[in-house]
């Protein structure tokens, strides 16, 4: 391994070490176990961090000086290039900055945004701490009777990522008798496993591993393993990131997506009686959905240009 990768390998640790969850963690489905601390929080226009209390009392305050309504958003601060926090310790990335931008266009809430672990993330939103959720969330059915379910801001996609010399893979049945390795637990390990199950004269040989994503790749690259599977926008940021000049990825069809997941889109979630926060967001996130604004924020934090959900995707929400 390089110095230059082996630097940003350990800075990429730090990173998750702080938020307290692994960079391939993206919309994970833990159920809300701890009651958040307080953390770091920026407002819509990116301002300094500052020490943040409990949100009923913050609305108290703001209510009695007759000021905006403070609406406090919080994220696990991973993975990138969803979420995370940059240099000057304020949470970005893709999903980060489509919430700042429907804030922009709804003056009568002041929002604050705080990073803490996954499990406070549910946990907070549950208990009222925050309003909105923020990490990238797909949709499932268990989930949706806790919380309340945005439009759709995001249309995830995903690879097959493979040595650039092999033979290409595009689909599962390219896949099957090639070495691979996943998370236990996980929806690309979840989805192998089904396949497997359902295809037992193509099985694919599935190692399950605890490595950094970065591993995983750097293992396709020297040949111990054969492919891996990825968010398109995940695997964009690592070639970008890392320079990984032996890869090569193909996308896969919407239907061999469906292995991995039901549900393609990604949403902003709300408590359940913030009924009437989620409508205010909903109306802002179809205007930016129309008028461009989420494909060329895809463009800059996902290197993609096909992120924005489709138009038929704003006719109602999911619950």
């Amino acid at each position: 391994m390089s110095q230059n990768i082996l630097k940003k390998t350990i800075a990429f640790a730090a990173a998750a070490a702080l938020t307290g969850i692994s960079l391939t963690g993206c919309g994970s489905s833990s159920t809300a176990s701890s009651a958040p601390a307080a953390s770091v929080t920026s407002d819509a226009a990116g301002t300094e961090g500052r020490a943040s209390g409990d949100a009923s009392a913050v609305n108290t305050a703001s209510a009695a000086a007759g000021a905006k309504t403070v609406v406090k958003a919080v994220t696990s601060g991973s993975p990138r290039p969803y979420v995370y926090v940059d240099d000057n310790n304020n949470p970005t990335g893709y999903d980060i900055e489509v919430l700042k931008k429907v804030f922009e266009q709804l003056p009568q809430y002041d929002l604050q945004i705080e990073v803490a672990q996954i499990d406070a993330v549910f946990s907070g939103v549950t208990s009222g701490q925050y309003q909105i959720a923020v990490n990238n969330f797909s949709y499932n059915d268990e989930r949706a009777k806790s919380y309340l379910y945005s439009y759709p801001y995001d249309k995830i996609s995903y690879e097959f990522v493979y040595r650039a010399d092999a033979d290409p893979i595009t689909t599962w049945e390219d896949a099957a008798g090639k070495t691979t390795e996943a998370q236990t637990g996980f929806s690309i390990a979840n989805a192998i496993e089904q396949w497997n199950a359902a295809n037992p004269d193509k099985k694919i040989n599935l190692n399950y591993t605890d490595a950094d994503t970065l591993v995983t790749l750097q293992h396709i690259e020297d040949g111990t393993d054969e492919f891996t599977i990825m968010d398109t926008a995940m695997y964009n940021n690592y070639i970008k990131e890392y320079g990984l000049e032996d890869l090569k990825a193909s996308p896969l069809s919407e239907e061999d997506a469906k292995q991995i997941s039901s549900s393609t889109y990604a949403y902003f979630l709300f408590g359940l009686d913030n009924s009437q926060l989620r409508d205010d967001v909903d109306g802002v996130i179809k205007k930016l959905q129309a008028d461009g604004t989420l494909t060329e924020l895809g463009k800059q934090y996902q290197d993609r240009d096909d992120c924005a959900p489709e138009d038929d995707q704003y006719t109602s929400t999911l619950n």
